[in-house]
């Protein structure tokens, strides 16, 4: 499949990380996101790619990695939509406005756009149900049926619903 994806982020308690050539940042405890896209087949597939973000250990390539591959975070949820067309950026755009969330890090997951951040931190204590509602709302304004992947906290496995 290809398409556009968000995942929501629920760390557990604050830590620092340098991020790349970005620098250090503080990640604090709460609810964070990152819009992507997989245009591909394979490993750059919307499923490769998901399934790659989910795994704790693996060589650290994007920004995003930061996160998923740190103890105190872990991706809990999965929003996509089935398009043909990069739609990453005007999801994010949508996505930060509708949930007031702003950049961990400016320049975190955008490296090869002209948007300020492709990560997000979740600015209000709306929880995971109500960021996956917002989620929801912004990409139905895309059209195609919005999905929704659920991840088990202790296998990391995943089923839609």
């Amino acid at each position: 499949m290809r398409g556009t994806y968000t995942l929501v982020l629920v760390c557990d308690e604050g830590f620092g990380v340098v991020m790349g050539r970005l620098g250090r940042v503080w990640v604090g405890a709460g609810c964070c996101l990152y819009t992507g896209s997989a245009l591909g087949v394979g490993a750059q597939s919307l499923e490769g790619r998901v399934e790659r973000h989910v795994r704790r250990w693996k060589r650290r390539r994007w920004h995003v990695d930061y996160l998923t591959s740190n103890q105190h975070c872990r991706v809990t949820r999965v929003v996509w939509l089935i398009s043909p067309r990069r739609l990453e950026c005007a999801i994010n755009r949508a996505v930060a406005e509708e949930l007031n969330a702003r950049p961990v890090l400016a320049g975190a997951g955008s490296s090869d756009c002209e948007c300020d951040a492709h990560l997000l931190r979740v600015q209000s204590s709306v929880g995971v149900r109500g960021v996956v509602r917002g989620l929801v709302r912004v990409y139905g304004r895309f059209g195609g049926r919005v999905r929704l992947m659920r991840f088990a906290s202790s296998s990391r496995t995943f089923g839609e619903g």
